[in-house]
Order: C-alpha cells, then structure tokens, then sequence
C-alpha cells in the first residue's frame, strides 16, 4: 500500500448493501481520504449521481460529488464524441433525463442504450430492440453485469439480455460501465494517477477485479456484497488480495 495514492472504490456490495451502509466502511472511507484520492465507481443505471451523493452523505460518508464515477454519464460522453443524436433509451425512467440532451427516436435510432428497467423485460421489447438493430442502430449496454444482490439474494442482471441480442444480430455492444476498459481509464484520467499508484476494492471478480487488472491497475476482492465463493473459486480471474470487508483494509 506504500506505492498506492489512489483507491477506485466499488460503491455497491462495498459501501452499501441495499442502500444501508456496511459494518465500518463509513469510518474505513472517512479515515483515509486524507490520505488518499477517491473515486467511487458505480454501475448502477437506476439512479442519478445526485441521488447517489445525496444517499451516500446522508449514510455518513464525506465525499464529493465529483469523486461518484456512473456509466449514464460515462455513455453522454460516448453518444456525443460518436455524432448521435437520435438515440433509443432502455432504462429506468429515474435517470430519463440524464439523456434529455438526445432525440428519443422510435421510428429509426442511431442507438439503442440500455440500462437497468427491472422486470418490465418483454419479447416485445426485445424484438423492437432487434429490428432497430437490424436497421443500423448501435448497441449501446450500460453494463454487462450478470448479477447482483438485492435484499440478500442472488439476482439475474442485464448481461444475459445484451448477450442474447449480440447473438441474435451479430452486433457486438460497446459497453460503458465495469468491467470495460474505458470505464476504468475514464476513472484513472479522473482521478489523475498512473496505474500503478492506483487500487481498485471492489464485490464483483469480473466487474471490478478483471476490469481493473485489464488495464494494469491491482485489485483487492472483498467478501462482501455480491461476492460468492464458488463463482469466484470457479473464476480464471486472480485478485490481488481478498479481503474480509472494506472496513478491514490496512494500509
């Protein structure tokens, strides 16, 4: 830790669990942050960044809300520097408005962005998406995430739609959130340090371990939030260090 200035920090199943904070992070992460820069990865697509800050603040942790890195925000900057406009938004109705600065289009989109809708999942839905597919529109995932935990239990993710729509048209998604490459060097320009002087701690051995590791950055594992011993004893993906919980990293 005496070569590390930085720490990108999975907020999900490290911080929090169901929005409630976990056993020690608020004083783990209130006591460092003098000596160290944050950033507080997320890939949550059902709430803005303001709500996250305000979530977060109000559970006792001190932080910015310029430190709180989403793939909504992470996916404007992609639409804009691509030349969309007219864009095709599959996502939860909360963050509607991270997207007010694109044209809704429902006849023939640029791109088709989807995030977290819960259970409003439908073969209507999913047919609509393929034709627009098929009619050029870009394919546009928030993440890839193929599970998470909610109120204590296993739960399938978006992934396993993405994936089926990437096998049905032949379209590989550009994905915006963890465990993609730009997600992670969009943190590291963030926060502005090399890799090597950077940590990432996060729940998820894809999302956050692999993902970081994928651009150089090491990575410690907690046994908290989604984490599984079995999926992750099953994983190729090698953590750093594993550690019980974010309130028991030393340094």
């Amino acid at each position: 830790m005496k070569a590390i200035k930085g720490l990108l920090i999975d907020v999900d199943g490290v911080l929090i669990e169901n929005e409630h904070a976990l056993k020690g992070a608020v004083d783990r992460l209130n006591a460092i942050r003098n000596n160290y820069s944050i950033r507080l990865l997320t890939n949550t697509t059902t709430k803005q960044k303001v709500e996250i800050y305000q979530m977060l603040t109000r559970l006792g942790f001190i932080i910015q809300q310029d430190e709180i890195i989403t793939a909504p925000l992470a996916a404007q900057i992609l639409l804009k520097d691509k030349g969309c406009s007219r864009i095709y938004p599959v996502v939860n109705q909360n963050i509607l408005s991270e997207f007010e600065s694109f044209e809704i289009d429902k006849n023939k989109p640029e791109a088709v962005v989807i995030g977290d809708i819960g259970t409003t999942w439908s073969y209507e839905l999913l047919n609509r998406i393929f034709k627009y597919l098929m009619n050029g529109a870009e394919l546009i995932a928030l993440h890839k995430g193929k599970f998470w935990k909610s109120e204590g239990t296993l739960q399938l993710d978006i992934g396993m739609f993405i994936d089926g729509l990437e096998y049905a048209t032949g379209k590989m998604a550009t994905v915006i959130g963890k465990p993609s490459k730009s997600f992670f060097n969009a943190a590291l320009t963030s926060i502005g340090l090399p890799k090597e002087a950077v940590l990432m701690i996060g729940d998820d051995i894809d999302g956050d371990i692999y993902g970081a590791q994928n651009v150089g950055i090491k990575a410690y594992l907690v046994k908290t939030g989604k984490y599984n011993v079995q999926f992750v004893s099953q994983s190729s993906v090698r953590p750093d260090k594993t550690i019980n919980s974010f309130a028991e990293l030393k340094w």
